[in-house]
């Protein structure tokens, strides 16, 4: 009976795999939708503040209130899109090159498209550390010399009671 036991309970596993994948897979494609909305929302306000200047042009008026309402929402939307954008390689389990905007591996630290490095922020002790770059605190103490080249995570440490 030990035999039967097994089956079914990897049976069991692997159904609640195949569940949690088809989750993952409902939620990307949502994210997906929401983007291309979201861009399809950006490409229409850039044709309405295009139609904004020209008019303003044509009749030879400045309003720059009216052009800088336009921008910051344009910029608002670039940003949620960005958002949106990492939200989806953070369930593809990719990271997307400064450079190329090809997609790489979370755990690649060169784009296999370009070879540029990929710059990742990393938490540690309340600092954030950029490979390659320097410290972003700004009351960063004045002993702190060098600059971090790799940083490499080997566990992280689990919060205790605030789960």
């Amino acid at each position: 009976m030990g035999k039967l036991d097994d089956l079914f309970i990897k049976a069991k596993d692997l159904a609640g795999m195949a569940g949690n994948k088809a989750q993952e897979m409902a939620e990307l494609t949502k994210l997906r939708l929401q983007a291309a909305q979201l861009r399809s929302d950006l490409d229409a306000n850039y044709l309405k503040m295009g139609e904004i200047v020209y008019e303003l042009k044509k009749a030879n008026t400045e309003n720059e209130d009216l052009i800088g309402m336009c921008i910051a929402e344009i910029d608002a939307q670039h940003k949620e899109l960005d958002e949106l954008n990492q939200r989806i390689n953070d369930l593809k389990n990719e990271v997307k090159c400064p450079e190329c905007m090809a997609s790489n591996p979370k755990e690649a630290l060169y784009c296999s498209r370009c070879g540029a490095l990929l710059t990742r922020p990393v938490e540690t002790a309340g600092l954030t550390v950029v490979p390659g770059g320097k410290d972003e605190t700004p009351e960063a103490e004045e002993d702190v010399v060098e600059t971090v080249e790799t940083v490499e995570v080997v566990s992280q440490p689990e919060s205790e009671g605030n789960d």
